[in-house]
């Protein structure tokens, strides 16, 4: 559900970054999408580490 989520808001946004650009407000898309980008390089600096130590753990459980 979550990765339709994503594609929908995907379409969405390439939609209204295609109306934007028509009516010459092009910098808009751009300048939502920096906010968009640093939330998930903010979300993988913060929690990546958990993530990745969790899959580690469950593969040195995997392989006794």
């Amino acid at each position: 559900m979550r990765t339709f989520l994503r594609y929908a808001l995907m379409a969405v946004g390439i939609y209204g970054a295609l109306v934007l650009y028509h009516f010459q407000l092009g910098a808009i898309p751009f300048f939502l999408l920096s906010f968009y980008l640093f939330y998930e390089a903010y979300k993988v600096i913060r929690y990546g580490d958990r993530e990745e130590s969790e899959e580690n753990s469950s593969l040195l459980n995997s392989q006794k």
